[in-house]
């Protein structure tokens, strides 16, 4: 499953994100895009695909909010070293995006004739963030542009 990748300061606040990273092989073809979602399931720690000064950690999220993730501070949840982002609180209006609701509406989503679940109007891609309005309700930009034909793949480190 994809997600974006988020940095955030000890206080939980989000001071960077990263929405993919391409894997190539040794003559420099596209083998796909780095499965976020299964490094963190793995327990592999971010810092194999990123550094960001000033974090006290980076977790992975089910959406891609693009620079929108930054109006928001982290809460976590589970034990130590696997942890991962629970909530998103608006630093502002309080609103909270829940991680279980997320991924409550993306198993609800079915399956095409081949097996496939489009699940982009649910949370966006590296490419197109979602459109939050000012209820905090995210809305697809792009549902009907095809994403690019990469696969998701593991980093192999």
């Amino acid at each position: 499953m994809f997600g974006m990748l988020i940095a955030y300061n000890a206080a939980g606040e989000v001071i960077a994100t990263l929405g993919h990273v391409v894997r190539y092989d040794a003559e420099g073809n596209a083998l796909g895009l780095v499965d976020f979602t299964a490094h963190e399931a793995a327990g592999r720690p971010a810092t194999d695909l990123w550094v960001v000064d000033g974090a006290a950690g980076s977790k992975v999220w089910p959406e891609y909010l693009g620079s929108r993730a930054h109006e928001y501070r982290v809460e976590l949840e589970g034990e130590p070293g696997a942890k991962r982002i629970a909530r998103l609180v608006h630093r502002t209006s309080g609103r909270v995006r829940f991680r279980d609701a997320i991924e409550a509406a993306l198993a609800a989503v079915q399956p095409d004739e081949l097996g496939r679940r489009d699940v982009r109007h649910l949370i966006g891609g590296p490419d197109r963030p979602l459109r939050l309005d000012d209820e905090d309700v995210g809305h697809d930009r792009h549902a009907k542009t095809p994403g690019p034909e990469l696969p998701l793949i593991t980093l192999n480190r």
